[in-house]
């Protein structure tokens, strides 16, 4: 018999169906091996079957399998090289040679070209096989799982250094600020001390500092969140208090470039039971943040509402916008999303991250709706248990 061939599967006691590819060019070897299969009280599987590895290649192209099972010579490749071009054709596809060919030597080359295990017909039942085949599978998910952890390190790893060396220059530029004007205001360089230029030194000074502490109070906050060590002292705030006292100071910023701030609350909204600093953090991040990508003549509102499930607060604006696919990059910390726009502005790119952390340490949560040059709308939702009628049991 040649062809793919559907067999039928045995016993439905199996927690979970085994999806198993039986690549055997031989019909009775193939009859055979479905039967062992089936004498194993509790093991669930559906069996494919193909008598050539390129229609086997076709099947796993098509369909997910757990396992394979493969015969060491076939119409149409034998040996190492079989298994070999398997394992590459599907890296992540257990493998287990199941053949008459009982050579220790074949055996150890096709564990080297890819194979799981090596299993010699007639020398083993069926028990032998599944065990094989589970032990097989699980290993594979390890490595599966240990691969992936490890992408992942080398991303985070990568993405830190590209931090780092964005923060060499964002700490670089104020410092030399700080550096140099404090030298001109020590050695007198542009007169006596009533040079009126010493006064703007005196501001770009204060402001360089300001923008040194905010920058290394982003990374210290981060830190102290991905620790765990962030507690909430919690008190009733009144929501119409906590956005005014975020917009006062960006009204100065507001006016010189020309960006509208807006406000849209409801009068009759309940207080919040939540830590007033860090939802003020919260808050003035991501007014700031949104400040940041709007072009002069702009707008930013911020707006509250409640709904069935509790109070939601939202910062949007008609900026210059993120693209979906890079909405969770902006959501991780130490990664930003390069373009020209991004690279003008200074700051370290946790805003983001670190208004979404302390909103779900509040047991809320952060979401951003956005599309390029159409704006991008925040939403912090808090959870109903927050609002003053259950906050007056929490206290």
């Amino acid at each position: 018999m040649t062809g793919c061939e559907v067999m039928p599967g045995g016993s439905t006691y199996g927690a979970r169906r085994v999806r198993v590819l039986l690549v055997e060019d031989n019909e009775a070897d193939a009859r055979l091996t479905q039967e062992l299969l089936r004498e194993v009280q509790g093991f669930d599987f559906d069996l494919r079957r193909a008598g050539r590895l390129s229609e086997a290649m076709d099947l796993i192209r098509a369909e997910a399998f757990d396992v394979a099972l493969l015969d060491f010579a076939l119409p149409d490749g034998m040996g190492v090289p079989l298994v070999a071009e398997m394992h590459a054709g599907a890296p992540n596809l257990p493998i287990l040679i199941l053949t008459g060919n009982d050579d220790e030597a074949a055996a150890i080359e096709a564990l080297k070209s890819g194979a799981e295990d090596y299993l010699v017909k007639g020398q083993g039942d069926g028990h032998l096989i599944v065990r094989a085949m589970r032990y097989a599978i699980e290993r594979k998910r390890i490595v599966a799982m240990l691969k992936e952890a490890k992408e992942a390190a080398e991303l985070a790893n990568r993405a830190k250094s590209q931090f780092l060396a964005n923060m060499s220059h964002e700490l670089r530029t104020p410092l030399n600020a700080i550096i140099g004007f404090s030298q001109i205001i020590r050695e007198q360089t542009a007169g006596p001390p009533v040079a009126d230029c010493y006064r703007d030194y005196a501001n770009d000074i204060l402001t360089s500092g300001m923008h040194l502490l905010e920058l290394i109070n982003d990374i210290l906050d981060l830190s102290k969140i991905e620790a765990g060590k962030l507690d909430l002292l919690e008190s009733v705030i009144e929501i119409g208090e906590l956005v005014e006292s975020c917009l006062r100071p960006m009204q100065a910023r507001s006016s010189e470039s020309g960006i509208r701030l807006v406000t849209a609350l409801p009068r009759d909204l309940p207080g919040l039971w939540a830590d007033a600093r860090k939802m003020r953090q919260i808050l003035f991040n991501l007014i700031s943040n949104s400040m940041k990508f709007t072009q002069p003549g702009g707008r930013v509102e911020v707006r509250a509402e409640l709904d069935g499930e509790g109070l939601e607060l939202a910062v949007a604006d008609d900026g210059i916008g993120i693209a979906q696919e890079d909405i969770p990059r902006v959501l991780t910390p130490f990664v930003q999303v390069e373009s020209t726009l991004t690279r003008r502005h200074s700051g370290t790119g946790l805003g983001l991250p670190i208004a979404r952390s302390l909103a779900e340490l509040h047991g809320g949560s952060l979401s951003i709706e956005s599309a390029p040059g159409a704006g991008t709308t925040v939403r912090v939702r808090m959870p109903g248990e927050r609002l003053l009628r259950h906050a007056a049991r929490s206290a």
